[in-house]
């Protein structure tokens, strides 16, 4: 679910089909043109105090090593991502949450600069909650002698009315 929320945004998209071209190229630098482009890896989520059936989504976003608009590039490209894994409709279906980002960092196998977004992405319960216990103070309730009414300590006389 979590990659049809990318994948709804056309300029998130691009930059996952210039990864995949990427890849392609299998190092061939000819073939290797896109300079920003956004890679995903998934893994699951075993901290203890994860929701069941958590996910972390690592994001990795390149930018043109060389161009003087690559860390602006990189801080768009995160509020993209950022704006389609917390788009709530009517009905969601998961949470995400982001975990940790880093800051700019040179990566010289792709000639680019990188940040790195880690998210949890979990699932929404489909169980309704528990209502939460309601904490109410202890009383005593009895009857007068001659059976005129209800009364509760510190209250007086309690009507049924």
């Amino acid at each position: 679910m979590a990659f049809n929320l990318i994948a709804r945004d056309a300029t998130l998209l691009t930059l996952l089909a210039n990864d995949a071209r990427r890849q392609e190229a299998d190092g061939a630098a000819e073939d290797r043109t896109a300079s920003c482009f956004v890679s995903l890896r998934w893994t699951v989520d075993e901290h203890s105090s994860a929701p069941a059936g958590s996910e972390l989504l690592t994001l990795q976003v390149h930018a043109a090593g060389d161009d003087s608009c690559s860390l602006a590039q990189l801080d768009q490209v995160l509020q993209r991502l950022r704006a389609a894994l917390t788009t709530v409709g009517p009905n969601p279906c998961i949470t995400a949450r982001c975990l940790t980002t880093s800051g700019p960092v040179p990566d010289s196998r792709s000639g680019t600069v990188v940040r790195t977004s880690t998210w949890r992405i979990a699932p929404v319960s489909t169980e309704p909650r528990a209502a939460a216990a309601t904490r109410l103070a202890p009383w005593c309730v009895w009857s007068e002698p001659d059976g005129s009414g209800l009364r509760v300590p510190g209250l007086g006389v309690l009507s049924l009315n």
